[in-house]
């Protein structure tokens, strides 16, 4: 998920939870405003009916006798309005002119009549604004207001997010397109919020630090790779003509023989050491498009004496020629060590299997399988019981692929070691 639909979301829903706290505060104190609106009207008719109840002695009689539409009054007893409370309440009563029952706010009380020296009970009452119906058209405004805030809020917001987190998305995609081999750091957004500004100073900072170690590893691998060439190469040379001489003895001879093979596996190990480095700084940037199907016929060439050596027969299937845009060079060495690996994982008299399809190439051998939990592309894995390996050929293939955005896997199945590369289109 987006930052920015990550914060409207989570805001949006902060906002309806203040709408609706606020709805609900609203809505009490206009029932309370109403209410209290209708009650100290129904004191004040009261007030007005126990001075006119005190002032003529027929008029509760004729109310009585009359009925009027907005007050009840009935006789009691001295004992019940001795102790009667006054209280207001809402109700609902029944208007025959409406046919239907209608919501009033009614004050219930009594009080005595000096002239007749009776108790009576007065219920006195106004219609007032139903809860239901006020409820209903304060939820219709309510559900507009939210449809409006919302929209608005998610059409500013967003635009007011992205205005803020441009300096951000700036960096992002700065960062993702930034190579350290590049070995230049790009120009930062300028901006006024402070965090951001520590954000890039901080950045730039780590990126300084990562160039100038990239640099010097770069440079050490090289100039180690390098000048480790030429003693081995002269420490073999010498080491093969002191054979030749044919003053050693055999044992002598036989001992010389391991420590040329042991140079020779330390030669191969810095030329495929430089290599790895050469691939990562992008030295190979020369790209065209590859026929893996015709390379891998020149790379089974390579190896036909060794696969005859061997006895491993081959098979090759061809459903659609997979073509890749590479470096031509590096793709050759990619096939020539998945070849290869097939070659030394395999059995006296095995076979390998090559499969060509859309946009994929399958390379499998017969043999062993390899021990539980271990990664066959970690450097020094596949052949560390080889001591005529330098175990850096599949970590190169690996190197390779990440190179190109190639996906390679490995697994194991009935016998067979399979070797999948998916090009991406």
């Amino acid at each position: 998920m987006k930052l920015i639909n990550h914060l409207l979301i989570r805001l949006s829903l902060v906002l309806i939870l203040v709408l609706l706290l606020w709805s609900l505060i609203y809505f009490l104190l206009q029932m309370k405003e109403i209410h209290d609106g209708n009650d100290e009207g129904l004191l004040n008719l009261k007030q007005e009916f126990i001075l006119k109840a005190n002032r003529d002695s027929n008029f509760v009689i004729t109310l009585q006798k009359y009925n009027p539409l907005n007050v009840i009054i009935e006789e009691i007893p001295f004992e019940e309005a001795e102790h009667f409370k006054e209280f207001f309440s809402t109700e609902r009563l029944y208007f025959e002119t409406e046919l239907e029952e209608e919501e009033v706010r009614m004050l219930i009380t009594a009080f005595y009549c000096e002239p007749n020296g009776r108790h009576y009970k007065l219920k006195c009452f106004t219609s007032t604004v139903e809860q239901n119906d006020l409820i209903k058209n304060m939820l219709y405004l309510l559900i507009m207001l939210w449809v409006i805030l919302s929209v608005v809020f998610i059409i500013v917001g967003k635009r007011i997010i992205h205005r803020t987190n441009k300096p951000f998305y700036d960096l992002l995609h700065k960062l993702q397109a930034f190579r350290l081999d590049s070995a230049k750091i790009f120009d930062f957004s300028e901006t006024a919020i402070q965090e951001y500004q520590q954000l890039n100073n901080t950045v730039r900072h780590l990126l300084e630090q990562n160039i100038g170690a990239f640099v010097e590893q770069k440079n050490f691998i090289e100039n180690a790779s390098h000048e480790l060439q030429t003693p081995v190469a002269i420490a073999i040379m010498k080491l093969e003509t002191l054979m030749n001489e044919g003053s050693l003895t055999e044992t002598q001879m036989q001992e010389l023989s391991t420590v040329i093979s042991v140079l020779e596996r330390m030669k191969k190990l810095n030329n495929n050491l430089l290599l790895i480095s050469k691939i990562k700084n992008n030295q190979y940037s020369d790209m065209e498009s590859v026929d893996l199907k015709s390379l891998m016929e020149d790379v089974l060439a390579i190896y036909e004496e060794l696969l005859q050596y061997k006895e491993i027969e081959v098979k090759v299937e061809t459903f659609e020629i997979p073509v890749c845009r590479m470096n031509a060079d590096l793709a050759h060495i990619m096939l020539s060590n998945l070849v290869k690996n097939a070659i030394a994982h395999n059995r006296q008299g095995g076979d390998i299997a090559i499969a060509f399809r859309a946009g994929s190439l399958t390379i499998a051998n017969s043999g062993a399988p390899l021990p539980p939990n271990k990664n066959i592309f970690d450097r020094y894995v596949a052949n560390a019981q080889s001591s005529k390996s330098s175990g850096l050929g599949l970590s190169i293939v690996k190197t390779i692929a990440d190179l190109y955005h190639i996906e390679i896997g490995y697994y194991y199945k009935t016998g067979w070691h399979v070797f999948e590369v998916k090009i991406e289109k």
